[in-house]
């Protein structure tokens, strides 16, 4: 069994999200993507950087079962959430 990466090497995902003016989508294979999901915020908590408090991430439905998507929390909820 191969050993789990850091999650915090998952961290430029997060920065590529944050460069982009809505956030980043993509595809999930060889592993669940809630397990996927829960790594990237456990990456989140561990960085220990406030630019990332404005990312949610999602598990879209529909034809996007096997993608997360990283997107900022203005886009989603409005400004000032």
């Amino acid at each position: 069994m191969m050993a789990r990466p850091n999650p915090t090497t998952w961290l430029p995902l997060l920065d590529r999200a944050l460069e982009t003016e809505i956030g980043i989508g993509f595809r999930v294979s060889g592993i669940d993507r809630n397990v996927f999901r829960n790594t990237l915020y456990e990456a989140k908590k561990l960085a220990n950087d406030p630019r990332y408090d404005e990312l949610i991430m999602f598990l879209p439905a529909g034809d996007h079962t096997d993608e997360v998507w990283v997107c900022k929390k203005e886009v989603e909820l409005g400004e000032g959430a």
